[in-house]
């Protein structure tokens, strides 16, 4: 697999959470298990509108030539799906959110584990 690739793959879920959270934020914290007052559904809003703010980054980084370029997208991608793995792990933990949470903390993790290999483990395949 090619990077090019796992940015084609984070674009599809990005766009649609960004979306998600950007346009139904209420419908998201139900998925979870959550309550949401109207700081939360303000907050996720601004997550939604990142989150779209990313895809923009990973599109980005499909259509980009160099090299250089398309690791240093890959190393904001590391950045934030880390912290959203640990962010996960941390609520899950706490049984605050319902088994959606896990969903959650895979896809992060899995997003992290993806670009750190693509950036260290096989840095030609960039």
């Amino acid at each position: 697999m090619k990077l090019q690739n796992l940015f084609t793959i984070n674009l599809v879920i990005a766009v649609f959470f960004g979306i998600t959270c950007t346009l139904f934020p209420a419908w998201v914290f139900q998925l979870y298990g959550l309550s949401a007052n109207d700081a939360a559904i303000w907050v996720t809003r601004l997550v939604g509108g990142s989150i779209l703010g990313y895809a923009w980054l990973m599109w980005f980084g499909l259509k980009t030539a160099p090299v250089a370029a398309r690791r240093a997208i890959a190393f904001a991608l590391l950045a934030q799906d880390a912290i959203g793995c640990i962010a996960s792990i941390e609520i899950q933990l706490t049984g605050s959110v319902n088994i959606f949470g896990w969903f959650s903390l895979g896809l992060y993790g899995f997003l992290a584990l993806a670009y750190a290999y693509f950036l260290f483990a096989n840095p030609q395949a960039s």
